[in-house]
Order: structure tokens, then C-alpha cells, then sequence
């Protein structure tokens, strides 16, 4: 674009203006003249005109001068224009040369043209803007109603369920009718079975003594070793790719979309109606005393190494949990070293959806790259955890607001009897009230005691953790959370 192409309209009037001005002046002159010569003619004995004269012949010298005056200036601001319009246009070519240099180079900066596609992109891209928003709208009214009417919903829920088992009842019965489709499935997983007990798995107990028995072994150790560095690897990055806005705001999304129907699960697994369990199950989580307080088993899959933590588990879960207008927050410890690893101790509570209010503290291990940590489940030590919940909303956390006191060490019965979490030790102590929905992260303190006799080397870990997190005992990465240190009994106890 040429550089005065702006302000072309106004500079090209101004040699009219002058010339205007010039010929104001031209006529000025002229009325003049006509008036000295009329009054030449008037009879001196009348009266004496000479000064009269005189003055007029003066100003008329002066109107000349000025006539000339502006025609020069005209003159001057044409050749001016003229100037300055060649060089605006070799100024403009310039810019034009150089702008094609540059797109030439960085061709992916090239502005796109805009066309009636562009238009109609536009048109389309408001509409579903407009739409979504409405949809959005929608979904979340339908959520706050359910919140609103959560005791009939979960009611209509049961007369459902009831149904349901109608519905199975009369299958058996017709099931009984007809002895011969049930003899036919029968027969069907008998035949499964002789087929596993006579061929599959004679097959897998020679495979496994030919792997026990041959440097096969050593060959498998190895390659499940560089299979484990591989998914690491693979973790690590899909990780980096799941933390970011972009990513966040797609969760977000889908979270709105289906905040009804996570609503609605939340009632189904707070009242144990069928396949609630199974549902959480899936995760390891178990409710061993039957009270809605679930803790995820320590052999979950959850414990496998590579798929550890890092990060974009936090973005993800952070953008689902607000998006379904609760809360959730993260403590870290800044990376100590023990036993020529480094080590960190991270901690989460808030709103985990079905889940209900919950809070976990977790050992893992620095994998090398600063982001992705694995599990620490070698290192599991006497973990126990209590959360509370500030219903009231005044700051104050007492006894009767306990939601849960977890010690799986010393008790048992939180295990159901049998002792699945390590003899009751934990790389990872959780616990979740489903009874307790819709919460937010402040409304929680949670507390976790950790005692490091019950590892082997656990106080030079007790020692390199106190020295990590300073003698204030605040010093993190959140620097939202307080470590008390007791240096005879080597237990340290995490507030926030």
C-alpha cells in the first residue's frame, strides 16, 4: 500500500485550495482597479480624493504582490505532490519486493486472502458457538437439578433396579421352563473347560519350565526391562501432550457434556446399586468395611511402574473435576535423594466425582526427565491418613468431621481381613467418601502419618526427606502443606 494513499484526497485539494485563494485575491485586485478609476473621474471641487487615491492605489500594489504570492505557492505544492507521489510509488514497490522476500522465506506467516468461504466459516463458527453455549447451559441445569433432587432421583433409581430384577426373575423362570438351554451352556463350558484343563494348560506349564530352566529367562528379564524404559518413555510424552490449556479444554467439554450422567453415577455408587462396585472395582478400589469409604488395592494397575504420575494426570483431572463445578488440589515435595534415586511424596484431595470427597499421598520415583515419576512401590512404608471435611464452611476441622481414619498397618479389618496392601504397609495410601459428594478442595484437611521403620533403610529416607523439606517443615513445590518431624519414633506427619 502506497505510504500517503491515505491521505491522498486531502493533499491533491490543495492546489485548488490555492488557486481559490488566488483567484479571490485576482477579483479583490480587479474591484480595486474599478474604484481608483471611478474616483479619478469625481470634480476635485467636490471633494479632495487624492489620499483616497493614493490609498487605493497602494492596497492594489499589495493585492498584486499577493496575487503572485499564491500562484508561486501553487506552483510549489504541485511540483511538491509530484515529488512526493514518485517517491510514494518507489517506496511502495520497495515494501511490496520486500514483503514478498520475506514470504518467501517464512511462507507459514503468509497472511491467507479472504473469501465467501471465509464468511461462511465465520457464520458457521458463531452459530456453533451460540449452540454450544446453549448445550453447555443446558447440561449444567440438568445437573444442579439432580444435585437439587438427589434423594427422588436416587429413589426412581431403586424402583429401577427393582425392575430390573423383575425382569431377571422372569428370564430364570423361563430359563426353568426350558432346562435344555441351560444344559446346552452347560455342555459349552464343560467343553471350555476340558479343552483349558487337557491342552492350554499343560502348554503353559511347559512354556514356564522351559523359561525357568534356560538362559530364556535372562533373555526375558531383558526385554521386559527395555519394554518397561519403552512404556516410560511412551508415558512421558503422552503426558506432556495431556498437559496443556489446549487439551485441558477439551475435557472440559466433555466433563460438560456429560455432567448429567456423572451426576446420576455418583447417587448409583453412593447407593451400592448394582455395578457400582464392579465399576470402581475397575480402578482397584474396594469398600472393606461396607460403609461407602473405598481405598484403591495396592496391587491395582494403577501400581505398575511406568504408569507412575506426572503432571498432565494433575491437568486432566483438574479441568474434569472443575468443569463439574468442584475443586481438587495437589502438595509435592521438592525431589530428595535416597537410595541413589530421587524421590518425591505427592499428595492429593478434593472431589474425585463417584468417588465422592477423597485424598491420597503417594511415594514415587523421578524417572530421569524431570516430569514423568514412577511408582514407588518397593519402597512402600506404615502410611495412615485421616480426612476431615468443614461442612460448615468456618475453618474448623473437629473430631466429628472425620470422614475417615485409615491405619491399614496396624488394623486388618480396613484391609477385610486379609492383608493385600503390602502386610499393611503402602507406596500409596488413598481414601474416598462416597458418601460426601460435591466438595471443595478447601472444604478438606487431610493428614498423613508416615512411619519409616517399617523399610529397611527408611530413616536415611526420613533424613533425606526432613532435609528436603526444611525445618519449617513448608518448604514444596506447592508450599501449600506442614511437615512434623519426630526424630525419636522417625514418623513424619503431613498437614493440609
Amino acid at each position: 500500500m502506497a505510504t500517503i494513499t491515505l491521505y491522498a484526497s486531502r493533499v491533491n485539494l490543495m492546489p485548488g485550495l490555492f488557486g481559490s485563494l488566488k483567484g479571490s485575491v485576482n477579483s479583490y485586485t480587479g474591484s480595486l482597479d474599478l474604484l481608483r478609476r471611478g474616483a479619478l473621474g469625481i470634480d476635485s471641487s467636490i471633494c479632495d480624493l487624492e489620499d483616497v487615491i493614493s490609498a487605493l492605489r497602494s492596497s492594489s500594489d499589495t493585492q498584486e504582490a499577493l496575487e503572485e504570492f499564491w500562484g508561486d505557492l501553487q506552483e510549489a505544492a504541485e511540483d511538491f505532490i509530484d515529488e512526493v507521489a514518485e517517491i510514494d510509488e518507489e517506496v511502495s514497490e520497495l515494501i511490496a519486493t520486500a514483503e514478498e522476500d520475506f514470504y518467501s522465506l517464512y511462507d507459514y506467516l503468509r497472511p491467507e486472502d479472504g473469501s465467501w468461504l471465509d464468511s461462511i466459516g465465520d457464520f458457521f463458527s458463531d452459530l456453533l458457538s451460540d449452540s454450544w453455549d446453549f448445550l453447555a447451559g443446558l447440561c449444567q441445569s440438568a445437573t444442579e437439578w439432580i444435585r437439587a433432587h438427589r434423594d427422588e432421583i436416587a429413589e426412581v433409581l431403586h424402583k429401577l433396579v427393582d425392575l430390573g430384577e423383575e425382569l431377571i426373575g422372569h428370564v430364570k423362570d423361563f430359563l426353568d421352563d426350558h432346562p435344555w438351554i441351560g444344559e446346552f451352556f452347560s455342555f459349552l463350558g464343560d467343553a471350555a473347560g476340558f479343552v483349558y484343563d487337557n491342552l492350554i494348560s499343560p502348554l503353559i506349564d511347559l512354556a514356564s519350565y522351559i523359561y525357568d530352566n534356560t538362559p530364556l529367562h535372562y533373555l526375558g528379564d531383558f526385554l521386559y526391562d527395555k519394554f518397561k524404559d519403552l512404556a516410560t518413555l511412551i508415558i512421558s510424552g503422552v503426558g506432556r501432550l495431556i498437559n496443556t490449556d489446549e487439551f485441558g479444554w477439551v475435557v472440559d467439554k466433555v466433563i460438560t457434556l456429560l455432567s448429567p450422567v456423572i451426576e446420576i453415577g455418583k447417587i448409583w455408587t453412593a447407593e451400592k446399586l448394582p455395578g457400582g462396585d464392579f465399576v470402581v472395582g475397575l480402578i482397584g478400589a474396594i469398600d472393606p468395611d461396607g460403609d461407602g469409604v473405598y481405598h484403591i488395592k495396592q496391587d491395582t494397575w494403577q501400581g505398575w511402574g511406568p504408569i507412575g504420575y506426572n503432571p498432565g494426570y494433575d491437568n486432566v483431572f483438574r479441568y474434569g473435576v472443575e468443569a463439574d463445578g468442584n475443586s481438587i488440589d495437589v502438595y509435592k515435595t521438592y525431589d530428595f535423594t535416597f537410595d541413589g534415586q530421587e524421590f518425591v511424596f505427592w499428595a492429593w484431595k478434593g472431589d474425585y466425582m463417584n468417588l465422592g470427597a477423597g485424598s491420597e499421598t503417594g511415594i514415587y520415583i523421578n524417572s530421569g526427565d524431570d516430569f514423568h515419576y514412577l511408582t514407588g512401590t518397593d519402597y512402600a512404608l506404615d502410611m495412615s491418613m485421616t480426612l476431615s471435611y468443614d461442612a460448615n464452611n468456618d475453618g474448623i476441622f473437629s473430631e466429628d468431621e472425620v470422614l475417615f481414619d485409615y491405619n491399614p498397618f496396624t488394623d486388618n479389618s480396613q484391609n477385610g481381613g486379609k492383608p493385600w496392601a503390602n502386610d499393611g504397609r503402602q507406596w500409596w495410601v488413598n481414601g474416598f467418601d462416597t458418601n460426601t459428594q460435591n466438595v471443595q478442595a478447601e472444604q478438606l484437611q487431610s493428614v498423613t502419618t508416615v512411619r519409616f521403620d517399617s523399610l529397611e533403610n527408611g530413616d536415611e529416607m526420613y533424613e533425606a526427606l526432613k532435609t528436603s523439606v526444611g525445618e519449617d517443615g513448608n518448604i514444596s513445590t506447592t508450599n501449600n502443606g506442614h511437615w512434623e518431624f519426630d526424630d525419636e519414633n522417625h514418623t513424619a506427619t503431613l498437614t493440609w
